[in-house]
């Protein structure tokens, strides 16, 4: 995937995120989750991206 790609997607599903308001974000972030295992296929490069996105998670910061 491109850069540009990449973008537009993440600019896709920050706008789904959005849409899905915050009583339902978690819902949503869930549902994306199963749909894109799913589409993957593959249980152990899901593991691994999920060890990826856990690795080094940054604090929340106070705004």
């Amino acid at each position: 995937m491109s850069d540009s790609d990449r973008d537009h997607v993440y600019r896709a599903a920050c706008l789904a995120i959005s849409a899905a308001g915050a009583d339902r974000e978690r819902l949503y972030l869930a549902r994306l989750v199963l749909l894109l295992m799913d589409e993957l296929g593959d249980a152990e490069r899901c593991l691994s991206v999920i060890e990826a996105a856990a690795a080094d998670l940054p604090l929340p910061r106070m705004s």
